[in-house]
């Protein structure tokens, strides 16, 4: 009978710390890193516990469920080719000179994906927590949200 309530303290007590590390490992949906100037980029890693993945989800649809969430605030307009970031957290996009802007970029470590390149280290990369992310060759409706793959909101000067 001793045997017996030990294992049964001993599975319990197992179960016990296996819940309090499946819930530490659920954390913000959005990570914030701050840049030495004070100012923010945003990094999130796709997970299908955000929203349903189906090979037709973009980053665009991502992101409005981590909106809808309360995780992350952005605006977005729509072009010609597609949806494009103006303001994270009330940080907009904005011409400093003629040919000079601040504006969000995408970074991301998904490559390439059924022959298609969503991303490059040709146009510029970002460091983030070991990895090295890419910039992105679509904007957030012409990238596809793939699960585990890691994207940031990188906000960024660019001069022409």
């Amino acid at each position: 009978m001793k045997f017996f309530k030990g294992l049964c303290a001993a599975t319990a007590a197992a179960a016990a710390v296996a819940a309090m590390l499946a819930f530490s490992a659920c954390g913000d949906k959005v990570v914030t890193v701050e840049n030495d100037d004070g100012s923010k980029n945003y990094v999130m890693t796709v997970s299908s516990s955000v929203i349903e993945l189906t090979d037709s989800t973009t980053l665009y649809d991502y992101m409005c469920a981590l909106r809808e969430d309360g995780e992350l605030n952005f605006e977005a307009e729509k072009s010609s080719y597609g949806y494009y970031i103006t303001s994270v957290d009330g940080v907009a996009e904005k011409y400093d000179s003629e040919n000079s802007m601040y504006s969000w970029m995408i970074y991301t470590d998904l490559t390439e994906l059924d022959g298609a390149i969503y991303s490059s280290a040709e146009y510029g990369t970002w460091d983030y927590d070991g990895k090295t992310l890419n910039s992105a060759s679509y904007g957030i409706s012409g990238l596809p949200a793939v699960e585990g793959y890691t994207y940031a909101i990188v906000y960024s000067h660019t001069s022409w």
